[in-house]
Order: structure tokens, then sequence, then C-alpha cells
């Protein structure tokens, strides 16, 4: 449950904060502190954009750098970076917050290519949110199930067990049970032998 809220926070965390912070008349009044406390040259849309390569370019470069190096290479950048930018006004502060905890949510996705996915995915939020406020986010969100929904791989629907819905196999998927039990195939599969073991 734990890594199904990483990739969700992953994907809807940045773009539901700038939508709160461009729509503060969104915002019930216990969390009225949400967005920047003082307005920046900056707008907002651009600050979660280069948030995003920021952290981007610092995966990548921690990728490229040797594994006795990345850890500080990492934490070097996070802290003096963000410090640096907070500074002199290129960032709010709760940008590299939030952005911080997306990337993290990237991390915990079990899949490498899924959290680059989710990555793309939150960049297009961030997108028709800062453009369109609130009719780009419930439309960027649309347009993303539907896409999710619509899509097929080797045959068998992107977003199966839940479209189309089977109850038995959602229920394997969130709560999973040992392997040994596991000793039938997905039905989706078709397969002629439904043995797995």
């Amino acid at each position: 449950m734990v890594r199904y809220i990483g990739v969700f926070l992953s994907i809807f965390l940045l773009p539901l904060w700038l939508l709160l912070a461009l729509e503060p008349k969104l915002l019930p009044e216990s969390l009225s502190f949400i967005g920047p406390e003082e307005p920046s040259n900056v707008p907002l849309l651009i600050q979660a954009l280069f948030a995003e390569l920021g952290l981007n370019l610092m995966r990548m470069a921690a990728t490229h750098t040797p594994s006795s190096l990345a850890t500080a290479l990492g934490l070097i950048a996070a802290l003096l970076i963000g410090e640096k930018a907070v500074g002199v006004g290129l960032f709010s502060q709760e940008i590299i917050i939030y952005a911080a905890v997306a990337a993290v949510g990237v991390f915990a996705t079990p899949s490498f290519e899924l959290g680059l996915a989710n990555t793309l995915a939150r960049i297009f939020l961030l997108i028709a949110t800062g453009l369109f406020h609130l009719p780009g986010f419930v439309g960027a969100v649309v347009i993303l199930l539907l896409y999710v929904a619509l899509t097929r791989s080797f045959g068998v629907p992107y977003m199966w067990p839940l479209i189309p819905l089977n109850i038995k196999a959602l229920y394997a998927v969130i709560f999973r049970t040992p392997i040994p039990i596991h000793n039938v195939r997905p039905s989706m599969t078709k397969l002629k032998d439904k043995d797995r073991q």
C-alpha cells in the first residue's frame, strides 16, 4: 500500500499543489497555508518545470557517477543547489518540498520505466494545470485515464483487472499473497494451460 501511495504522489502531488497555489479559492480555511507566502518574479509553472529538470538532471548525474560518489553527489546537489535557488528567489520553498516528495515517489515505483512514464504524466499534468488551471487539471487527468484505459500490452488491457473489472484478480493484485498460492495463470492471458506450477 505504501508503494501505491508513492506512485500516486509521484504523479499527482506537484500538479495538485500547483492547482491549489494558482486557485487558492479551492482551498478550505484549514488548508489556507498551502501556496507561496510571497509572490515570486518567476511564475509557479516555470518553477515547477525547472524543479523537474533539476531533479532529472541530478538523477542522470547520479546514474553516470561511480556508486561510491553518487550518494554524496545527490546530497550536495540537493542541499546546495536547492538552498541557493530558494535564496536567490528562483524557487519557492514549497516547490522544493513537493518536487522532492514526488521524486521519492518515483524512486518507490518498482519499475524504472514506469517511474519515467509517471514523470512524463506529471509533467503533462503540470503544463495543463499551469496553463488552464482547474479545467486543465481535470482535462489532463481524463486524457491520461482514457489513454491508459485504451492501451493494450500484448493484447491485454493495460488497466486489467480494473478495466475490464475482475474482482478476484484485482484483489490478488492489491493484496499480495504468498507465491505458492498463485498456481493459476491470469484468465485474461487466455492460455491453454492455466496451471502455473
